[in-house]
């Protein structure tokens, strides 16, 4: 199966769809959302304050939380393509701690920094915690550790997600580069990839400025000071425009279509690393998700390798996310603490590539199912009685009027404008995931509808469900 990237522009009313409300529903004061293909950012649209009483652009910083373990984990692979480190390094090469503690309460060996980057090195999962540590000095972090480190497993045995781990990490980073870690992050990726709009402070250059996080306490929402980088940066102290976000994104996704590593920060291979499994998540969807090298990789059976992180922090939500094959992908970042936007960015996500796909046969459909199809379109472009009554099982005008279905279609294809007849069925994204159902599209002039049937087990079939959406 392919994506047609040029066709992702038909998405845009369905993505809006999806962000447009969590101002109003007092999820966050402000939302910015930016789809984007190999080519660029394809469309995105801000909605509420970010502090500057005006919407949100793609060209406003907000801090991306633990997005930042991308650029915390492609520094340790830097270092590790030079060979000032290895991957299978203990920690204790690096950094002095106290006792390990195990699980049972005897000590453990020291985590390697593999295990430490893919989050299998046992250290308990600490979000609200590490979240307040990030401007921590190099001493104070070195007395935090002094008294030991507790695990809740053994090294190596399982996924669980830890911040600490990252915070270790970015002192071996400074260990091995011989300077401080937002410098050396700066100076080995930010700059060389031409990343204006990133950085580690509210300084960050943002062309329309950076979003005051917020936190909601009762009705109000209550503005929030910026914590200063230090050792718990590594976790989670970018600051990024989603314009430039999505550059990085589409650098990292870059490395599974351009094996032209000449002038590039970081190998093609340590990327492509980076972004795949190496300790499976068990509760992943299906039990195929896993976490990679500072990011998270699911695996669709449709569509395959999706990749992203989520990010949640005293006064920001984010989640960026893309499709490892396409490269197409949705950032969602919000100045909200802990808000969450991971929910409407997988949603658009799956949307867009259910509306691109592109299969490389036609799904294995009933004769009747290809028909209804037709059928389905027909009434949409002209509603006819005689058809919707041979067409629609006797349940479909019990479960939804059909006057009013006709009302709402008749609407959507005024706002759409579809072409006067339906594409050929390969070419209109089709997915059938059995002989009875099918998913297409529609392509209009102002963008698209989104087609969905299934039929009865009656001889001859008729249409039970029939769904209409934007695309």
């Amino acid at each position: 199966m392919r994506h047609d990237t040029d066709r992702v522009a038909l998405t845009h009313a369905a993505v809006d769809a999806l962000f447009a409300d969590r101002v109003d529903r007092g999820i966050t004061p402000s939302t910015i959302y930016a789809v984007f293909a190999p080519s660029g950012i394809s469309f995105a649209n801000g909605f509420g304050d970010a502090g500057s009483g005006r919407p949100p652009t793609i060209d406003t910083a907000y801090r991306i939380a633990s997005c930042t373990k991308s650029f915390t984990a492609a520094t340790l692979l830097i270092m590790v393509e030079r060979g000032l480190v290895s991957l299978d390094d203990p920690i204790s090469r690096y950094v002095k701690t106290g006792p390990l503690i195990g699980p049972d309460g005897h000590p453990v060996g020291p985590p390697t920094l593999r295990q430490l980057v893919t989050m299998s090195a046992g250290l308990p999962t600490d979000d609200p915690w590490a979240d307040r540590q990030e401007s921590l000095t190099g001493d104070q972090f070195a007395a935090l550790l002094a008294p030991g480190i507790r695990f809740t497993a053994r090294p190596g045995e399982r996924y669980e997600y830890s911040n600490l781990g990252f915070a270790l990490l970015g002192q071996v980073i400074e260990q091995a580069a011989g300077g401080d870690y937002v410098a050396t992050v700066t100076d080995e990726l930010i700059t060389p990839l031409g990343l204006d709009g990133i950085g580690y402070d509210a300084d960050v250059a943002a062309p329309d400025g950076v979003a005051v996080g917020h936190r909601r306490i009762d009705d109000t929402w209550t503005p929030l000071p910026f914590s200063a980088p230090g050792a718990f940066s590594p976790i989670g102290g970018v600051f990024a425009t989603p314009r430039a976000l999505a550059r990085w994104v589409g650098w990292l996704a870059a490395a599974f279509t351009n094996t032209d590593d000449h002038g590039q920060p970081l190998g093609h291979l340590s990327r492509r690393l980076m972004q795949s499994i190496h300790t499976p998540i068990p509760s992943g969807p299906g039990g195929r998700a896993g976490y990679g090298m500072g990011l998270v990789v699911e695996e669709s059976d449709l569509h395959g390798a999706i990749i992203g992180h989520s990010g949640g922090y005293p006064g920001f939500g984010a989640h960026m996310r893309w499709h490892a094959a396409s490269g197409i992908g949705v950032i969602g970042l919000e100045n909200g603490t802990y808000s969450q936007p991971a929910g409407p960015v997988s949603r658009a996500l799956r949307t867009i590539l259910d509306e691109l796909a592109v299969p490389d046969d036609e799904p294995d459909l009933w004769p009747e199912t290809k028909a209804a199809r037709l059928g389905v379109e027909r009434l949409l472009r002209e509603w006819d009685d005689q058809l919707a009554e041979q067409l629609f099982a006797d349940n479909v005008p019990l479960d939804d009027d059909l006057d009013r279905r006709r009302t709402r279609w008749a609407a959507l294809v005024a706002e759409v404008e579809p072409a006067d007849e339906p594409l050929p069925l390969i070419k209109s994204a089709p997915i059938g995931r059995a002989p009875a159902q099918l998913a297409w599209t529609i392509p209009g002039r102002n963008g698209s509808l989104r087609c969905e049937i299934s039929l009865t087990p009656q001889n001859p079939p008729r249409v039970q469900t029939v769904r209409i959406d934007r695309g």
